[in-house]
């Protein structure tokens, strides 16, 4: 399934391709799984993965889509983390992998960010 991958500094290579500060998507098929992996664990790179475009796969980690208790449950751990520790977030203010549960994944994490700032926004 495409990819979308924004990096936190201009050209920044990982995975053998440069990136950009300003979001890429990549068709399917253009990284391997180690290459995913290497991207995922990865704080300067954030990724997307396009649950829109393949809904076939259940996986939360691979397709996108995560399940609802999941969710809230990320999303309570982030409301948790300490806002005044900068150990903790990264320069974009979105919790650092490190700061997440073991087994969170990179799109699991940015889901639950987006849920949390969509969630704070509606509050306004």
């Amino acid at each position: 399934m495409p990819i979308t991958i924004k990096s936190q500094i201009e050209g920044y290579r990982r995975a053998g391709v440069a990136h950009s500060k300003t979001p890429v998507t990549h068709p399917d098929g253009t990284f391997s799984e180690t290459q995913l992996a290497q991207l995922e664990a990865d704080p300067r790179i954030t990724l997307t993965l396009d649950a829109a475009t393949d809904s076939s796969d259940s996986n939360a980690t691979n397709s996108g889509a995560m399940d609802p208790q999941r969710l809230a449950e990320l999303v309570a751990h982030i409301n948790q983390l300490d806002k005044d520790n900068p150990s903790l977030w990264m320069d974009s203010g979105a919790p650092k992998a490190s700061s997440m549960p073991n087994g969170t994944s990179a799109a699991e994490r940015d889901a639950a960010w987006d849920a949390l700032v969509a969630q704070l926004d509606a509050e306004g």
